[in-house]
């Protein structure tokens, strides 16, 4: 329940930073993407699904469906694609769970 607080405010974090990126045009992306709220339910689900009774998170495997499959789908700019990869290897990893306080 904690790990998944955790990695949620991460991946929320992460969707608000490259939705916000868009409103600057070829300064924010390369290419103009589709990233719309849909893409954030979905990881949540996918997030919740492989928690599920798992006793060790799989950080590789959340990077890379976040990374390349939900949101990486839309991504068609190496640099792009990069940037991507770059904010979700900071965000989604164990350093996002240690000190953290959740409340119920």
């Amino acid at each position: 329940q904690q790990e998944f607080k955790g990695i949620l405010f991460a991946l929320c974090f992460f969707h608000a930073c490259i939705v916000e990126r868009k409103k600057f045009g070829a300064q924010g992306w390369n290419r103009p993407y589709p990233f719309n709220p849909g893409d954030l339910t979905t990881c949540v689900d996918v997030l919740a699904n492989n928690l599920e009774d798992r006793a060790k998170i799989p950080w590789e495997d959340l990077r890379y469906v976040f990374g390349e499959i939900m949101y990486g789908g839309h991504i068609t700019d190496d640099w792009d694609r990069e940037l991507c990869k770059a904010y979700l290897s900071y965000l989604v990893s164990h350093e996002v769970l240690e000190g953290a306080d959740l409340c119920v």
